[in-house]
């Protein structure tokens, strides 16, 4: 009976040290699926906006709808949250270059700024406006703004840390022009 005793607690001492460990893996792994997600669409979508004229995300790349959430019907925004803290933003946004300056506007929407069919920009929205992919920490706001995340989590802090994931936000022009802030 002390033997069984004795294996019982340390099988709860060994549990006590592998269940947060097993916790920070599959954090780990959930965090490298993000940033394979990012660094995939950041490479994607402009090469399929370039081959396809079509600025639909979910066309150039395939996200998972259970990680990546659309914020609103018939954007193109899409973000990541942790805890129910937005910490990441990947959208598609109408730029107005001119003179190779740009300003930052709004998201691209449905009907107005690209076709619902076929995802086509419409250019007679705004004579120079361009097709946008950004990547923001946080919420991308309707106005182009960027609300940072209210209470970062650790993982969110991970990922734009550059002693962890190191992302950056960005902004790729899907159109081959010049981007100056």
């Amino acid at each position: 009976m002390i033997e069984l005793i004795f294996v019982i607690v340390i099988l709860g001492i060994l549990a006590s040290i592998a269940i947060p460990k097993l916790a920070a893996t599959r954090d780990d792994a959930k965090l490298a699926s993000i940033k394979t997600d990012i660094g995939s669409t950041l490479h994607a979508v402009p090469a399929w906006y370039q081959g396809q004229k079509d600025v639909r995300l979910m066309e150039a790349i395939h996200l998972d709808a259970t990680t990546w959430k659309q914020q609103t019907t018939g954007t193109q925004l899409y973000t990541w949250s942790d805890h129910g803290n937005v910490c990441v933003t990947l959208a598609v946004v109408d730029m107005n270059i001119t003179d190779f300056v740009s300003t930052q506007s709004s998201f691209a929407v449905e009907g107005v700024d690209y076709n619902s069919t076929n995802g086509f920009w419409l250019s007679n929205t705004n004579v120079a406006g361009v097709p946008v992919l950004r990547l923001v920490k946080g919420t991308l706001t309707s106005d182009g703004a960027v609300t940072a995340p209210v209470n970062p989590t650790a993982n969110c802090n991970t990922l734009w840390s550059p002693d962890g994931f190191g992302l950056v936000e960005q902004n790729i022009s899907m159109a081959g022009k010049k981007i100056v802030w």
